[in-house]
């Protein structure tokens, strides 16, 4: 088990969070939804540390649920976590550094599982976690741009 980079303000790209324990993980995650206006919820870029290049995970923080995307060498154009017992059309969209970040509606998973995720990414060295259900990523998902 290794620790992860993350990176979700401005100051984090000189000097990331790193967490290294499954009570690391849970502490961040509550952090940043206490932090997370319900307006514009937090999207944290998420990696192996020292190794930013290769499988990460962006992870949405927003009330009592969020989002997972995971991208890696086995994913290149990345999947994203998928809520099937949600439905709608409406783009949820997630704020990252400035920047938002649009998912499907039925991207949005109970925050629980977000949590399992991140633990489960870090636990395995960053392969793609496979406690949550994955949909590829859809195209005309944007960027806020």
């Amino acid at each position: 088990m290794g620790s992860l980079d993350v990176y979700y303000l401005f100051e984090h790209d000189e000097s990331p969070v790193v967490v290294a324990t499954a009570e690391d993980v849970d502490a961040l995650i509550d952090r940043v939804r206490s932090e997370s206006p319900r307006e514009a919820p937090i999207l944290m870029d998420v990696h192996l540390s020292g190794d930013p290049y290769t499988q990460g995970l962006d992870v949405g923080v927003s009330d009592g649920r969020g989002v997972v995307r995971y991208a890696g060498r086995d994913w290149p154009r990345g999947v994203v976590s998928v809520n099937e017992q949600s439905s709608g059309d409406e783009e949820v969209a997630y704020f990252y550094m400035g920047h938002w970040r649009g998912f499907p509606a039925n991207a949005e998973i109970p925050l629980e599982l977000v949590r399992a995720a991140v633990k489960e990414f870090m636990e395995s060295g960053g392969a793609r976690p496979t406690c949550i259900r994955w949909q590829p990523e859809p195209w005309g998902v944007s960027d806020g741009s």
